[in-house]
């Protein structure tokens, strides 16, 4: 069978994710910007899609993927999934939606649907730019939250606690949004939140949506940071506090019924309020990005990008659809594995970017660069997620305990990457 993947960039980041369509003996046809794709021997064609942009995308990879006889696009790329659900309409197909896509890339539209919804989210402002941020923020005590309303991985997200960082803040995500145009919305000229500060600890859940039905995958424990910036770090498996877990699936579910989804990977990020209270920071119609998918599958033992996979093929077949799930692994009721992510932040020109000594350890799983040699790293907030590469380690678990000897793992393994950079040369 053959599958169109629509993935303009950062299919690189997803190997796994491709791996598993390899394994479910699917033909790929890949859609993407990438220009050495054309040499990677996964992909049964390699589709230019030049600088075309929304419906004028969608329209072009329906077209291509008739002319290859394919009936069905998906997608792991954040900026794609829209794009994708409108191919796969006019495709034919009545599952998707493409509202429910728009509103997970866009925090404004988030938060408006969190309200609507009555499910527990942050107070919070839309702006369009300084003048109108440092206007908003009357109705704000500080500290208080800045971030970009189309960006992820906390790229260009502070805390501010007062009107000159706030002043720097609203710059900062001025100067993304020219950077990073394609990220934001096509719609509106909000680039930035104004977002009331949850100081609690953070978590991010992962789920997949067949036939209307909700999934966990799992919880994934995030670095605690207290700001003024918040930079993605030590992303560890199992949930250290299982018994949350019903309430926050509760308002994944909440999110999904509101959305009207049918067939999703889904993904939310929740952080604590001085009351204790889990409340929604953001939400997408995709799973988390890169190693997470194979630490989750290793520590519970489901794989949602199979269930998708199969969702979406069966499409608009309900009998189908809900058989998806049918003779696969049920989720693990004890976590079968201890996991961490660590990005392996480095500032300076980078030299060097290999597993080195960390790959023969009996705890590393992967590591995916994230940066080609010459490339200058630098930390927030000169720079945002300019890391080295990403390292995933795995050990046993027993107890929860287990969770930090992890994460000291990945400390030690880091240590361990030959990664080499030499101090970045300043013009004069």
């Amino acid at each position: 069978m053959k599958i169109l993947l629509i993935m303009r960039n950062t299919y690189a980041w997803h190997r796994e994710h491709i791996e598993t369509l390899e394994r479910m003996g699917l033909e790929i046809h890949l859609a993407t910007s990438v220009a050495q794709a054309s040499d990677d021997g996964r992909f049964a064609s390699v589709i230019p899609v030049g600088d075309r942009e929304g419906t004028a995308l969608a329209e072009f990879c329906a077209a291509e993927a008739r002319r290859l006889g394919i009936a069905t696009a998906i997608t792991f790329y954040d900026s794609d999934i829209a794009v994708t659900s409108k191919t796969n309409q006019l495709l034919g197909h009545q599952w998707p939606r493409p509202e429910a896509d728009e509103i997970s890339r866009d925090k404004k539209l988030q938060r408006s649907f969190l309200q609507d919804n009555g499910l527990p989210c942050p107070g919070f402002a839309s702006v369009s730019s300084v003048e109108e941020g440092l206007a908003a923020a009357e109705a704000f005590s500080f500290p208080f939250i800045v971030k970009p309303s189309g960006l992820a991985a906390s790229i260009g997200v502070s805390l501010v606690h007062d009107r000159e960082g706030l002043e720097r803040a609203l710059a900062d995500v001025e100067r993304l949004a020219a950077e990073w145009g394609g990220y934001f919305p096509t719609e509106g000229p909000e680039i930035a939140l104004l977002e009331e500060f949850l100081p609690g600890k953070e978590v991010t859940l992962d789920g997949v949506v067949t036939g209307g039905v909700f999934h966990l995958v799992g919880v994934t424990n995030k670095m605690q940071m207290p700001g003024p910036y918040f930079e993605e770090d030590f992303y560890t498996l199992p949930f250290r506090t299982p018994q949350e877990e019903p309430g926050l699936v509760a308002v994944a579910e909440g999110i999904v019924k509101g959305l009207g989804v049918e067939h999703c990977l889904f993904n939310a990020e929740f952080r604590q309020d001085t009351d204790g209270t889990y409340r929604v920071v953001e939400f997408a119609t995709r799973m988390s990005g890169g190693q997470n998918y194979r630490n989750l599958r290793e520590v519970h033992g489901i794989d949602a990008v199979k269930l998708y996979t199969k969702a979406v093929l069966a499409g608009d077949d309900e009998r189908a659809a809900a058989s998806v799930t049918d003779g696969e692994v049920p989720r693990a009721a004890t976590p079968r594995a201890a996991t961490c992510i660590k990005f392996a932040y480095r500032t300076g020109t980078l030299v060097k970017n290999n597993p080195g000594e960390a790959y023969h350890s009996p705890y590393f799983r992967s590591y995916i660069p994230a940066s080609k040699t010459g490339a200058r790293l630098r930390r927030a907030p000169e720079g945002w997620y300019e890391i080295a590469g990403s390292l995933a380690v795995a050990a046993p678990y027993r107890s929860v305990e287990d969770i930090d000897r992890v994460e000291r793992i990945a400390a030690e393994l880091d240590e361990r990457l030959d990664v080499v950079v030499v101090p970045a040369v300043r013009a004069a």
